[in-house]
């Protein structure tokens, strides 16, 4: 008797210890689930973990600068005809380039300055997609492929050689080549961060001085184009805020409408 319930005694714990495993399995689904409704944006995170420091600065700086960018989208005709030089540092748009290297030659700005500041505004925040290539990896795909065949297409830029790539950044400011997927690109297939300022300040240098030598070669027939626009401007930003708002408005309406209609024939 005294044996069997030794081996009682020995077995119970046994038991409770295979047995206490079990519940804890379905923790990380639950925590997993937790975190993606706390956060929606989780699941497509580019980074692996927790966000630090450095992970949420090349976020901000890949989406949130150019949200800033789009923000001041009424105000660009007003900076066109006014404010240039500052318009240049801002976004080194080919646009205010033109207008500042107008108002160069018909002496209002001093023509280093329009170089100056066309060079920094377009080169002065390429790096950050660089890093962010180089720092995130694959989890960078995730910004931009939407489904298989997306990413497929972008995972083949993996192959591309450095030769290739070195000139696709040297001309990435050309109109429509999306520049700032060919610097993330560039980080991701682990290129090396000279050869990419390299070809990157290069390359802004060149459409620096094309866009300036534009506008300059212009000169008053430019001015007078500008002071036209300046003219018509208030107008214009009014009518981009009231566009912006009655296409809101109007799409607003027809999400109503089709809900109203779904509505109505679930209850018939």
């Amino acid at each position: 008797m005294s044996d069997d319930r030794a081996d009682r005694d020995q077995a119970e714990p046994v038991s409770a210890d295979s047995s206490s495993p079990m519940p804890e399995s379905p923790e990380p689904d639950v925590s997993s689930e937790a975190e993606s409704k706390e956060n929606p944006w989780a699941a497509i995170k580019p980074w692996q973990g927790k966000a630090q420091g450095l992970d949420k600065l090349l976020l901000f700086i890949i989406i949130g600068v150019p949200l800033i960018y789009l923000g001041l989208m009424p105000l660009r005709p007003w900076m066109l005809v006014n404010a240039p030089v500052v318009q240049e540092f801002i976004n080194g748009a080919k646009t205010s380039i033109v207008a500042a290297a107008a108002y160069a030659r018909v002496g209002e700005i001093p023509l280093w300055l329009v170089i100056v500041a066309g060079f920094v505004g377009m080169a002065k925040l390429d790096w950050a997609f660089w890093l962010a290539g180089r720092r995130w990896g694959d989890g960078v795909l995730r910004l931009f492929a939407q489904n298989e065949r997306q990413l497929k297409r972008i995972n083949q830029l993996k192959k591309i050689p450095n030769w290739a790539l070195f000139l696709m950044t040297l001309i990435s400011r050309c109109p429509g080549i999306p520049g700032t997927l060919v610097y993330l690109v560039a980080g991701w297939t682990r290129m090396r961060l000279s050869l990419f300022l390299v070809a990157d300040l290069l390359g802004c240098l060149i459409f620096t001085l094309i866009w300036t030598i534009l506008g300059y070669q212009l000169g008053e027939a430019a001015v007078d184009i500008l002071k036209v626009i300046d003219k018509y401007a208030l107008w214009l930003t009014l009518a981009l805020i009231v566009g912006i708002f009655a296409i809101s408005f109007f799409k607003e309406y027809r999400k109503q409408k089709k809900a109203e209609a779904a509505g109505g024939t679930s209850e018939n």
